[in-house]
């Protein structure tokens, strides 16, 4: 693949900080290092000025993914991968955290750039792996919401409002089963309502997308959970059906969407 030119100088790395609240130049600082002579003790470091507990709260992280789609193009296939990791936790938080989209926006190519990489890696992951690989991809995409949620389909639980009656719902997919439920103190799930998966031939966009991934992965507990989640659902208490993943992303969409940094019509290819 034909490397993309990206340009980090026109950052002002004085005016950005890390998550110690320190100015940004460090920050630069590292990168420049990591561009020169990889090494795990300069990555470790450059993860803790920039993420903590597993987000990224800070300018300088964001004004890092030009630097960081740069590294991932250029090192080894362990200097690409901490690249491409680092990048996807960075804009994972995009989905909570969104003061410094502005500095995600200043550099669309940064991120089309770090998508195809993540996307590149998916072909031979499996397990936890894959699931992790496939998130990743989906943050760099600006799928931003489902790159943050649980995809463990062996156990897994949502909660949403019904888009009819606003009931509150607990949404299980696993080996307990695949309903929609009210979810009582005392009495666990009741008035339990089974799912509607989604044919897998039927499943378009980011469903047909996930689950093509997950199926050429050979996970099948992703991929049959990927169908209910795509699926539709009923309500307990009024009885109306409804759209799971559509109205799941919709009562969790971010205020400031990035979908213009990769086009929809690029996001699930």
């Amino acid at each position: 693949m034909t490397a993309v030119v990206l340009d980090p100088s026109v950052i002002d790395w004085r005016s950005t900080w890390d998550v110690r609240g320190d100015p940004g130049v460090s920050v630069s600082v590292l990168l420049d290092r990591l561009a020169h002579s990889p090494d795990a003790t300069v990555w470790h470091e450059l993860e803790n000025r920039l993420v903590v507990e597993g987000e990224c709260c800070c300018s300088a992280g964001f004004a890092a993914l030009p630097e960081l789609a740069r590294l991932a193009q250029s090192g080894t296939d362990e200097h690409r991968d901490r690249a491409l990791d680092l990048a996807a936790v960075i804009v994972r938080t995009l989905h909570r955290y969104d003061e410094h989209d502005d500095l995600v926006r200043a550099n669309p190519a940064a991120l089309a750039v770090l998508h195809r990489l993540a996307q590149a890696r998916l072909p031979g992951c499996a397990g936890p792996e894959l699931v992790g690989r496939l998130q990743d991809s989906l943050a760099l995409a600006g799928y931003t919401f489902w790159a943050s949620i649980s995809l463990d389909f062996t156990d897994e639980h949502y909660h949403l409002r019904c888009p009819h009656c606003a009931t509150r719902l607990a949404i299980v997919i696993g080996d307990y089963g695949h309903y929609s439920a009210i979810r009582d103190h005392d009495d666990g799930d009741i008035h339990r309502v089974s799912l509607h998966p989604a044919s897998p031939g039927g499943l378009t966009g980011i469903g047909g997308w996930a689950h093509s991934i997950a199926t050429a992965g050979g996970d099948t507990t992703l991929a049959d959970g990927l169908t209910y989640l795509f699926g539709r659902a009923t309500c307990s208490m009024c009885g109306s059906t409804f759209d799971l993943a559509d109205w799941l992303e919709a009562e969790n969409s971010p205020s400031q969407p990035i979908d213009p940094i990769v086009p929809r019509t690029d996001r699930s290819t």
